[in-house]
């Protein structure tokens, strides 16, 4: 279609690959350059801003005109600002105690802090006594909870009422029961809270956004004028709040293109509503598609045919797909890559796996960032053992795991053992274990053995101070065991930190961070340099640091100083925070392969050459987390709010999510997919989950077709 000559309201669908975003970037040159268009007029709309990057590199680019900036944005940076913008107007109807004063507003850390002594008070009663979840976990679930309520429309009550249907029947229902009742007490008591204080979280932005800023005439009619021109992409991972605006929007628009992927959907369980999307393809003239692909080789996207005609008749079902399609590369070999003899053992998995990718790297001249491991959870173990086995080749690996805690993550417990040793007011030594892990990590190829002996030596386990040793004090025959190599690193560590504790004033503990990072940890001979997780760990941590004491700051409450935040902070991560959302930790890597979970490789939107599927066994490809206290489908307007989720319900979306994944990962490789698979588990456990059923009919039906082709 020739984008110059398009109607005034566009929705356009098709698969990732397509082109659908190229399109786009086209739409918003052509408003800029040949229109005329004023930048700010125009509103680039996008569901997560990792998905926006597209956007800011065409931006970049030497074509495009200057002048005023194209607004990249988010709905809930959108809702943020205008909240802040339209405070004076909306704080009185909202009930805010002092209205007159600023707002606030929080991360999801500083979210954290303040529901902490709440879930601290709740559980010291007794309450969650029969539920098997973590405290980090109840706080982070709670406040999932009113986030999905709020970009739903649902209030608190509602919210808790459609959670009770999903409680199953049994023996531990009234359990259960009881502990959602006290997570809606203290949801309650967490909204009464920032209403007292002034202080929005994510759910109170979007509340005050959908119910005052949008029910306003004034501000609404205010806002919806800011803009002429909507690009708005990936329409299918966003909100049913994000819908909404998007249709009070279309009508005062002089032109929109809203684009979503078939099959999408994948931040449901952070509330996304993929089938809203409908509802804006009514709304324009003529839905257009993109069926073609300009990513997969050919024969990828015919497996990615069979695996939907496969899944659509239903992984246990005995009919055979009519017409089945070759599964082989037309340049080499099969696009599914298997092992000749199935595994019995884990570790044998990740070995073959190491191999493989040596293989490509090294043989096949594959660029390691063009290689990513996908498993459905990734845990230390096997981290450490595809690092370890990767390392023996000369490659680099890269990690990313968004949903763990801060304080889970070696890098990030490394800095906060550092800086507990920094500052000795704040009366917090660390544990022994700690040092020895702090050793381990901070200082390059010191083995834990030897860790444990350096960090014995220069602090004691008994030692009630956070006061460290030199390395000249430690007897000769244990620096002998060391190495003096290592010796000479931790006496550097051990005089910058003790040259820090020196200063007059302490720094914030963000400030701090960076400066450790910079002049110890990330030069040679320590444990950060060079390594990519490690230096993207340290920057989220920065991160987290820095929005944490902004947001204390500007608490109206009265700012406390820079020392009680850093330690308060310390606490709050080392009690297992989980971090927001960090620009650096989710760029692809270039330089090394990239081992995530396989739902944060689809978040990122990303295609690459060859796709390793590890533990296909297991069932996590197809099992939701368990989260005792939340549930993303029951929390959403398109469940109906009287109707229990029953086993039948989660059987069907169980379903449809794995064949959405499947689908989703096949369409963001290029070449080909290796299949792992081991007989026992990662804990030891006899594993033979759906999707190795689904994977075992496809080989036999590539095997079928490539015996019919070979016949005369």
């Amino acid at each position: 279609m020739d984008i110059v000559t398009v109607p005034r309201r566009r929705f356009l669908s098709g698969p990732f690959g397509a082109g659908k975003t190229t399109a786009a970037i086209e739409q918003l040159r052509r408003l800029l350059r040949q229109e005329r268009v004023r930048g700010d007029d125009i509103l680039v709309l996008v569901p997560q801003r990792t998905l926006a990057a597209p956007y800011h590199t065409a931006l970049r680019r030497g074509d495009m005109p200057g002048g005023a900036s194209v607004r990249v944005t988010t709905f809930a940076s959108l809702a943020q600002q205008a909240v802040e913008l339209y405070w004076p107007l909306i704080a009185g109807p909202a009930g805010f105690h002092t209205a007159g004063q600023e707002p606030s507003f929080l991360t999801l850390e500083t979210s954290q802090y303040h529901m902490a002594p709440l879930v601290d008070e709740a559980v010291e009663q007794g309450a969650f006594d029969g539920v098997r979840v973590e405290r980090s976990r109840i706080i982070s679930q709670v406040l999932d909870n009113l986030n999905k309520a709020a970009l739903q429309g649902l209030s608190i009550d509602e919210a808790y009422a459609r959670l009770e249907l999903a409680v199953p029947l049994g023996e531990q229902r009234t359990v259960q029961i009881n502990a959602l009742r006290a997570a809606r007490a203290i949801s309650a008591a967490f909204r009464r809270h920032c209403l007292e204080r002034a202080i929005l979280d994510f759910s109170l932005q979007v509340t005050l956004f959908n119910d005052q800023v949008l029910t306003n005439d004034w501000s609404r009619t205010h806002l919806l004028r800011a803009h002429r021109h909507l690009i708005y992409d990936n329409a299918e991972e966003d909100t049913l709040s994000a819908h909404r605006l998007v249709g009070l929007w279309l009508p005062m628009l002089e032109s929109a293109l809203i684009i979503a992927d078939d099959d999408g959907g994948y931040r449901t369980f952070l509330g996304a509503d993929p089938q809203g999307v409908q509802t804006l393809a009514d709304a324009c003239p003529a839905p257009e598609r993109f069926d073609s692909s300009f990513l997969m080789a050919p024969a990828i996207v015919a497996l990615d045919r069979r695996i939907d005609r496969l899944l659509a008749a239903g992984p246990h079902s005995t009919q055979t797909p009519s017409a089945p399609m070759p599964a082989q590369d037309d340049n080499d070999g099969h696009v599914l890559v298997a092992p000749d003899d199935l595994f019995r053992f884990y570790p044998q998995m990740v070995e073959w796996s190491s191999r493989q990718i040596n293989q490509l790297v090294h043989e096949k001249g594959i660029e390691p960032g063009e290689i990513v491991v996908l498993a459905p959870f990734v845990s230390d173990a096997l981290r450490f053992s595809l690092q370890t086995a990767l390392s023996r080749f000369g490659i680099a690996l890269a990690t990313h795991r968004p949903s763990r805690p801060l304080e889970a993550e070696p890098a990030a417990r490394t800095l906060l053992t550092l800086a507990r040793l920094a500052h000795p007011l704040w009366g917090m030594a660390p544990a022994a274990a700690d040092i020895t892990l702090a050793l381990t990590v901070a200082i390059e190829h010191l083995d834990p053995v030897r860790a444990s002996l350096l960090s014995a030596s220069v602090y004691p386990p008994r030692r009630r101070t956070n006061e460290l040793g030199t390395f000249a004090a430690v007897n000769n025959v244990m620096r002998e065991r060391i190495t003096y190599t290592a010796g000479d690193a931790y006496d550097r560590l051990h005089n910058w930190l003790y040259a820090y504790r020196a200063e007059p004033l302490p720094l914030p503990l963000d400030q701090f961070f960076a400066r450790l990072f910079g002049e110890i940890l990330s030069q040679p001979g320590f444990g950060f340099h060079e390594d990519h997780d490690a230096a993207r760990v340290a920057s989220q941590l920065v991160e987290s640091a820095r929005k944490f004491r902004w947001a204390l700051e500007a608490e109206p409450a009265g700012a406390l100083d820079v020392g009680r935040i850093g330690s308060i902070y310390v606490h709050m991560a080392e009690s297992g925070a989980i971090g927001a959302l960090y620009l650096p930790s989710w760029q692809t890597p270039t330089d090394a392969v990239f081992l995530a979970p396989a739902y944060t490789f689809l978040l990122r939107n990303k295609a690459v050459d060859v796709q390793f599927w590890l533990d296909i066994g297991a069932t996590g490809w197809w099992e939701r987390l368990y989260q005792p206290l939340t549930h993303p489908y029951v929390l959403s307007q398109r469940w109906p709010p009287d109707v229990p989720w029953s086993d039948l319900d989660e059987y069907r979306k169980r379903q449809d999510t794995l064949r959405r994944l499947l689908l989703g990962l096949v369409r963001r490789t290029r070449h080909r997919i290796y299949l792992g698979a081991s007989d026992y588990s990662e804990s030891g456990f006899e594993q033979h989950g759906p999707l190795l059923t689904i994977i075992n009919r496809l080989l036999r039906q590539g095997s079928n077709s490539d015996k019919d082709q070979s016949k005369p």
